[in-house]
């Protein structure tokens, strides 16, 4: 389970303003202003109140404001201590878990390419780009989507293609990242944050281990645009799918 990041400077109202403009943004795409915040989520302060706690968010590096006068959006800072804090409180749900359960027994019914299958799966439901890598294989799908998702005030995919290019080679870092008792979601950011691929600003990786019912060790994993892993459903549907391989 991830430990509890949130930053001790903020104070309880700085974190409500704070996590509703990054839900607001990994929902919609769109940054929301004080007035819009307060009608919303009915926060018991004035909209003038937001607008001054916004500033401070601003000052501690969770928001950026592109131009004058206009709406902040979520930074990297930001997107980190949300996501891990919505994992610790997310809980696997039905919705989608009888359909890939099925999914998954297909393709072992046939005896698919699960590496590859797994990795299609996991794009398919998130909209990221999912892979999964063992000792004897390695597996990717949805660059397109990646690409297409992409913002244009976003660092370029190409450190993320060329991890992809070079999976083989740079798998170990992944299985090694991982311990046979460590099933734990690891979330990863750009810069520093990520010691397995530098993502670039904007970009977000989400990886866990799974052992298989033959006892094989693999880590599977999304890369996205950082807005779209902060969006609840795409990590439920994460979740869901790495806990039902880990039953098998």
């Amino acid at each position: 389970m991830p430990k509890k990041i949130i930053d001790d400077t903020l104070s309880q109202r700085q974190t409500q303003i704070l996590f509703s403009i990054v839900k607001e943004y990994c929902d919609t795409s769109n940054v929301v202003g004080s007035k819009e915040l307060q009608e919303k989520y009915n926060f018991g302060f004035s909209s003038a109140t937001i607008r001054n706690e916004i500033a401070s968010l601003r000052d501690k590096g969770y928001l950026n404001q592109p131009f004058t006068n206009s709406a902040s959006k979520p930074t990297e800072k930001a997107y980190k201590i949300f996501v891990n804090q919505l994992l610790l409180g997310l809980q696997v749900t039905t919705s989608k878990h009888k359909d890939m359960e099925k999914h998954l027994f297909d393709l072992q019914s046939k005896h698919a390419n699960l590496s590859k299958e797994i990795a299609k799966l996991l794009a398919q439901s998130t909209g990221g780009l999912g892979f999964a890598v063992s000792h004897n294989d390695e597996a990717f799908s949805g660059t397109k989507s990646l690409i297409a998702n992409s913002n244009p005030e976003d660092t370029k995919v190409s450190q993320i293609l060329d991890f992809l290019d070079n999976l083989d080679s740079t798998k170990n870092m992944l299985l090694n990242e991982k311990s046979e008792n460590n099933l734990q979601i690891q979330t990863y950011f750009s810069g520093d944050d990520n010691p397995i691929v530098p993502l670039g600003k904007g970009y977000a990786m989400v990886t866990t281990e799974i052992v298989l019912e033959d006892g094989k060790r693999s880590v599977v994993g999304v890369i996205t645009p950082s807005h779209l892993l902060g969006n609840k459903k795409n990590l439920e549907a994460f979740k869901t799918l790495t806990s039902l391989l880990n039953k098998k």
